[in-house]
């Protein structure tokens, strides 16, 4: 098996992987494939085609990258913003499918209807993230994550 062969079956592994951790079934996740490439087998497609599925279900998925801000804020405000990503982490468990994290997004528009809040999150003081963290702490708690 050339070289080629050899990262496209690790990619279509990656992808499987991918999938199974996001809760995404063979027929969503054909789906998908067909959306993205016009093909619904992985070994139909080139290596390129299949990074690009890997790579659309691994952006679906990590939400880290959209929570980097946390680290870069202010001493005062980064306990707070840590609380709010571990708890969009309990959050990311109500979803369907149920996703590792939810998105800064959906915990933001969680806010606003929580607590009228419609300031980004990495634009609050500390005094509105520790509202939003106890709203949030709220909504866990009512669903029982």
């Amino acid at each position: 098996m050339s070289l080629i062969g050899v990262k496209k079956a690790a990619r279509i592994r990656a992808i499987h992987a991918a999938c199974r951790a996001a809760g995404i079934d063979e027929e969503t996740r054909r789906a998908l494939q067909v959306q993205l490439t016009g093909k619904a087998s992985l070994s139909d497609m080139h290596i390129g085609e299949v990074t690009r599925v890997l790579d659309h279900i691994n952006q679906r998925t990590d939400g880290s990258r959209e929570w980097r801000f946390v680290f870069g804020l202010a001493a005062d405000r980064q306990p707070h913003a840590r609380k709010i990503y571990r708890l969009a982490e309990r959050v990311g468990q109500l979803m369907n499918p149920p996703v590792p994290v939810a998105s800064k997004a959906y915990i933001e528009g969680l806010a606003t209807q929580m607590r009228g809040c419609e300031t980004l999150l990495e634009f609050c003081d500390a005094t509105q993230l520790h509202k939003i963290v106890q709203a949030l702490e709220i909504h866990v708690k009512r669903h029982g994550v």
